[in-house]
């Protein structure tokens, strides 16, 4: 009997695969990407795997995909990234996929869209932390990396390219975009596994609110105040990254520190293959924007959200000079080479 049910459980399922393009043929929906930044090339590069899912599911199911952008133009722009999102509420969307850099504030304004019934999916960015299920009833689903992974990878990175150096003893500076509970384990964890594990100095985090000139001031001046004991910089997204590679080619000191950036844009590329970056740690952009496309509107399909968990984490990978031109890592650095 038992196996008879379990039979019976699997031909149901796969008759509902089979005949979901069929009950999808026709359908048209409307979704809308809040960004936090259009001119950020991350957000760009999550937008590119929006747009490839767009054109994969349409071909698919047969539906009709108006997809539309909105958002500031840069991060720091918080009051006009939460009116857009005010705005796309207000258009009545099927869908809405964002990414949110003050997620206090965006809270509210995620949970009346979901109580009109529109999904709102949530990329590298949501509303709480990984693990935290205090906003479960907010949001659809969040794709997103492991801050904490991300800082532990980091500190590892930076002690193992310390020791090449042949350094023990230093002091290491840590650059940010802003405050921001969900990615604040970007840097606590880098601190805490730097410290549990050597006995260098980590400085408190400097803040730069994703200006480009203010992330290059920051790292220049800790290597104007603490000249050589100054052995290594570590910026937490791509901004901070392009800000240290700057500061470091503009004291031609890439020898003699040790400099790591999270998430990637042309500059970051740059100094990568020049060296003024030893390592990017790279999370997976094109596949968070994608795979936040396809959730949604599978959702949108099938009345109800096909993930068995709210939040899925896509593990980060770690892309130094000696593998950046690799097909798999080039496409990492640059999705858009992936565009269609």
């Amino acid at each position: 009997m038992k196996r008879l049910l379990a039979l019976l459980t699997v031909l149901v399922v796969l008759a509902s695969l089979v005949a979901l393009p069929a009950l999808a043929e026709g359908k048209s929906f409307k979704i809308v990407w809040v960004s936090c930044s259009t001119e950020s090339e991350f957000w760009q590069y999550q937008q590119i795997g929006m747009e490839n899912a767009v054109a994969d599911l349409q071909a698919q199911y047969g539906i009709t995909i108006d997809f539309s952008v909105a958002g500031p133009a840069n991060e720091s722009e918080t009051e006009s990234y939460l009116r857009t999102f005010e705005n796309a509420v207000a258009s009545k969307p099927d869908a809405i996929i964002s990414a949110t850099q003050v997620p206090d504030m965006t809270t509210a304004i995620a949970r009346d869209a979901m109580g009109m019934g529109i999904v709102v999916n949530f990329t590298n960015c949501g509303l709480e932390p990984v693990g935290s299920t205090e906003y479960i009833d907010c949001y659809n689903q969040f794709y997103t990396t492991s801050s904490g992974d991300i800082g532990d990878t980091a500190g590892k990175i930076m002690l193992e390219s310390l020791a090449k150096l042949g350094y023990t003893k230093g002091t290491i500076g840590m650059h940010f975009s802003n405050i921001n509970a969900a990615l604040a384990p970007r840097m606590d964890n880098f601190k805490a596994y730097v410290e549990a594990n050597s006995d260098f100095e980590v400085l408190d985090t400097l803040f730069h609110a994703n200006d480009m000139a203010t992330a290059q001031a920051n790292a220049e001046n800790q290597i104007s105040t603490y000249g050589e004991n100054l052995v290594g910089l570590y910026g937490a997204n791509n901004i901070s990254g392009d800000g240290i590679a700057l500061a470091i080619e503009g004291a031609g000191i890439q020898d003699k520190v040790v400099s790591i950036g999270v998430d990637s844009d042309s500059l970051e590329i740059e100094a990568l293959a020049k060296g003024t970056l030893d390592c990017i740690i790279v999370q997976d952009a094109y596949g968070q924007g994608y795979a936040s496309m396809k959730n949604a509107v599978e959702t949108l399909l099938q009345g109800k959200n096909p993930e068995a968990a709210k939040q899925v984490l896509i593990a980060p990978a770690v892309v130094t000079t000696d593998n950046m031109n690799t097909p798999e890592f080039a496409a990492l650095l640059d999705p858009t080479m992936l565009k269609k």
